[in-house]
């Protein structure tokens, strides 16, 4: 079978129906019908109706997840992908849920993340079943509904669905991702520090989500002093991004960040951190000063070497640390972080030196989610042949990679990551004018036939 051939013929159904899905602005929503919001709801219907009309077996689990069928018998594999998505955001150059093609590029909030690829990896379904070819294994593209929040419509989907034997999720890179770092979620919440100096803290507020480094912070302080001038010469210095605004004696500082997926922090720039190394130059109070010290060093670089759980192993690389969130008022100050820690590391090791450090300045640690990490040794047959096929669709020689990434293979018993951006693609998730190579997803088509093609002749 030529797939190369025939995966060009089907970029034009692959744009026309993926288009279709980046238009529905499927971002997690609190609703009375519909588990994740309407809009996602509506994203997952819209995909079953596609798979329904081009006649696949079908199946919406309450709303929670789905998934399209093809071949048959008792051995399943999995496909996983999901169809929520992170809030657009501001930057944007064209409207963020009008999908656009510009210089060979699909441009829209879900093009790389995830919509473009669970497409892509459809339409090899659909490839190999206008071909006539008959899986000798079932194969099902699962579709998840709240990955980029807590997981919980996949969590619902394999308590009343069949767990396949082994599986991926084009919701990374190629060539294979064999090993994801274990994946931290926590908040701190302190005593906001006491006392009156020169400059008081009045209000810090920055950061949405702990897996995407904040691209906006603000405080606001309250001075007689005329402190515009120090925060211009910061700002000159240290090449930030930002604002301050005086009204009487009260200061609106605004800082402007790089958002990136935590996965890869030190890609970014945290305006949260960048804020904080203002406030702790002015004439705080002691306790404050000192307090707003102690954290921005906690988490100024992204290696967790200001935590104290700094580390690394060669099957996955560094620790990384990013500080996703704070809100400083009133009588407390909460922080989020999002770390990544390496397959080899000890999570409860990592949990204590943790704890200590929150009790520190009298601060009650919280995690609010852990997914252990994942490792499918590299000599795995389901590895091989999926790396095999990417090797031989490409010319290269590469090897099994791992990341810090969060992807649904850690939902399998045994599932890896599988594409669907290249080493040389731009990597886009979770910032403004997201978007994909239209030429990368018709590659990862054919990538995807053959691979099923492989898994299942």
């Amino acid at each position: 079978m030529d797939f190369m051939s025939l995966s060009r013929i089907y970029e034009g159904e692959f744009l026309d129906k993926v288009s279709q899905l980046l238009r529905i602005p499927s971002v997690y929503e609190e609703d009375a019908t519909f588990p994740y919001g309407k809009p996602v709801g509506e994203a997952l219907e819209k995909m079953l109706d596609i798979a329904h009309q081009d006649g696949f077996h079908i199946k919406n689990v309450d709303g929670h997840g789905g998934h399209i069928e093809f071949g048959h018998g008792n051995d399943l594999i999995g496909i996983l992908g999901h169809l929520d998505v992170v809030p657009a955001g501001s930057g944007w150059s064209m409207p963020p849920f009008e999908p656009t093609v510009r210089d060979g590029k699909l441009y829209a909030r879900g093009a790389q993340d995830d919509k473009g690829p669970v497409m892509a990896a459809y339409i090899a379904m659909k490839l190999l079943k206008d071909q006539g070819f008959k899986p000798k294994k079932k194969i099902r593209l699962i579709l998840g509904t709240d990955e980029e929040r807590d997981w919980k419509g996949i969590e619902y989907y394999f308590k009343h669905e069949q767990m396949p034997s082994v599986g991926f999720t084009p919701d990374a890179s190629f060539p294979v991702i064999h090993a994801e770092k274990g994946l931290l979620d926590s908040y701190i919440t302190y005593p906001s520090p006491q006392g009156t100096g020169e400059v008081d803290i009045l209000e810090v507020r920055g950061g949405d989500r702990l897996n995407m480094v904040p691209d906006q912070a603000v405080a606001r302080v309250k001075t007689e002093r005329n402190i515009t001038s120090n925060f211009e010469k910061y700002s000159k210095d240290f090449g930030v991004d930002g604002s301050i605004e005086q009204q009487g004696s009260e200061y609106t500082i605004t800082v402007k960040g790089k958002a990136v997926h935590a996965s890869k922090p030190e890609g970014g720039i945290n305006a949260i951190t960048i804020l904080l190394g203002f406030l702790q130059e002015l004439p705080l109070a002691e306790s404050p000063k000192i307090f707003t010290r102690e954290i921005y060093k906690a988490f100024d670089t992204t290696d967790g070497e200001g935590l104290g759980v700094k580390q690394s192993d060669e099957a996955s690389g560094s620790l990384t640390c990013n500080l996703g969130f704070i809100e400083w008022k009133d009588d407390t100050c909460k922080i989020g972080f999002n770390l990544r820690y390496p397959v080899t590391g000890e999570y409860d090791s990592i949990l204590q030196v943790l704890r200590s450090f929150a009790k520190r300045k009298e601060g009650k640690l919280k995690v609010y989610d852990h997914l252990p990490a994942i490792h499918l040794e590299k000599n795995h047959p389901f590895v091989s042949t999926l790396l095999s096929v990417y090797n031989r669709v490409t010319g290269k020689e590469s090897s099994a990679q791992s990341m810090g990434g969060a992807t649904y293979a850690r939902s399998l018993d045994a599932g890896v990551a599988f594409g669907a951006l290249f080493p040389d693609s731009p990597d886009t998730a979770h910032q403004s004018d997201e978007h994909v190579r239209i030429s990368d997803m018709v590659k990862a088509i054919e990538i995807y036939a053959e691979s099923i093609y492989e898994l299942t002749k």
